[in-house]
């Protein structure tokens, strides 16, 4: 069972650029209930941002390799190098050129990336309500803050704790609903209330109308604490925003606890740079296909108050839940990003992340940049309700 689990490891490495398939293990590794797994983790950060937070990336490659993971193409910092000034002329020379997703690429900080990873990899701990994970005899520390690469064992396993539960119970963190699931930030943000941290859904049968409204409330927060209009030892709660009330109005975290847990000291000095870089991770997900679907052509003009062509408009929302992981890792890739239809044009990913870089160095605030950010969410004509997308459906 072991040798044959093993044939489905591939790791890749993003300083290599490639796939690094075949990985084999002794028969006599500690994995002998190892199931064949599918999953895909974020890309290893920056030299920079492993010695800010003191977690070195051997132990993420090392044990990503024994679980049989896949780490990720660093596909949104490549974005959004691009969309700060990385050179490349687009985008036919993008598609065989991807020296802008190298590590440590400098056209944008390392705290921006650090931002950018945010969404995918944050930083939590447990309370009592949350429970513990067991795997491969090793516990949670509950006493430490939880990320990837300094407990990943306990990480991995409860994504796939959430992963199963979230098929069956809708997993929360403020309310007080029977039978809902107290989740961490990450499992929220990856199966339950805080999917649009992602733009999409957080569960099926979701009005577009409803899921855009919490998305935009995410980024005129997120905006806000990058343009500092929002302080970092601002409670949550205090703030006047529906969906951060609604999510996050029954904790006692400060903005910067949100963000930087763990690491305030060292890194809050920097969080309108980490804010920003979450800010750009919503918006490019959002041309992901296995995050929301939009239509084939743009609609032409303008976005209403800006000097912005309007992107296409957003048809549906998906949620995870009910979606094939692999399928969903597909359409997040670089290929997928790289497909455009004319050859003189950035992917919208690209396009939305240079826009807004325009305004987060114009020093912009909300009321400048939220005509763009309604803008690029806006709903198509012929809309629909959240569903997993046909086309990533589990089966």
């Amino acid at each position: 069972m072991v040798s044959q689990a093993l044939r489905a490891i591939a790791l890749l490495r993003p300083s290599a650029g490639r796939f690094l398939a075949g990985l084999v293990f002794s028969a006599g590794a500690s994995l002998c209930s190892f199931p064949v797994i599918a999953f895909q983790i974020a890309p290893l950060g920056s030299e920079f941002e492993s010695k800010l937070t003191n977690e070195p990336e051997a132990s993420l490659a090392r044990t990503a390799g024994r679980l049989g993971i896949l780490i990720k193409g660093p596909v949104h910092e490549e974005i959004t190098q691009l969309g700060m000034g990385c050179p490349v002329e687009p985008p036919s020379g993008l598609v065989s050129n991807a020296e802008c997703g190298v590590r440590d690429r400098p056209f944008a900080s390392a705290y921006v990336i650090y931002g950018v990873r945010w969404n995918d990899l944050p930083p939590f701990r447990l309370s009592s309500e949350e429970g513990n994970c067991t795997y491969l005899g090793k516990s949670c520390n509950v006493s430490q803050t939880i990320r990837f690469s300094t407990q990943p064992l306990c990480w991995y396993c409860l994504f796939k704790d959430a992963e199963t539960k979230a098929r069956s119970r809708r997993i929360v963190g403020c309310s007080k609903e029977k039978g809902v699931l107290r989740g961490n930030v990450m499992t929220r943000s990856h199966f339950g209330d805080l999917q649009f941290l992602h733009a999409m859904a957080s569960e099926e049968g979701v009005h577009p109308g409803a899921t855009r409204a919490k998305v935009l409330d995410w980024l005129e927060f997120a905006w806000k604490v990058s343009s500092r209009e929002i302080k970092a030892d601002t409670l949550l709660r205090d703030l006047r925003i529906a969906a951060i009330q609604e999510h996050f109005g029954c904790t006692e975290w400060r903005v910067v606890d949100l963000y930087v847990l763990g690491q305030q000291d060292k890194l809050g000095r920097y969080l309108h740079q980490v804010a920003f870089g979450s800010v750009l991770h919503t918006v490019q997900d959002s041309f992901a296909g296995a995050h929301a679907s939009r239509e084939g052509q743009a609609p032409g003009g303008l976005c209403p108050g800006t000097t912005r062509d309007r992107p296409p408009r957003v048809v549906e929302f998906h949620t995870y839940g009910a979606q094939d992981g692999s399928l969903h890792d597909e359409h997040d890739s670089r290929d997928a990003m790289t497909r455009v239809n004319a050859a003189d044009r950035w992917p919208e990913a690209v396009e939305a992340t240079r826009n807004l870089a325009q305004y987060y160095e114009d020093n912009a605030t909300w009321s400048d940049v939220q005509p763009y950010m309604q803008c690029l969410f806006e709903l198509a004509d012929d809309r629909r309700d959240s569903s997993p997308g046909e086309a990533y459906r589990r089966r």
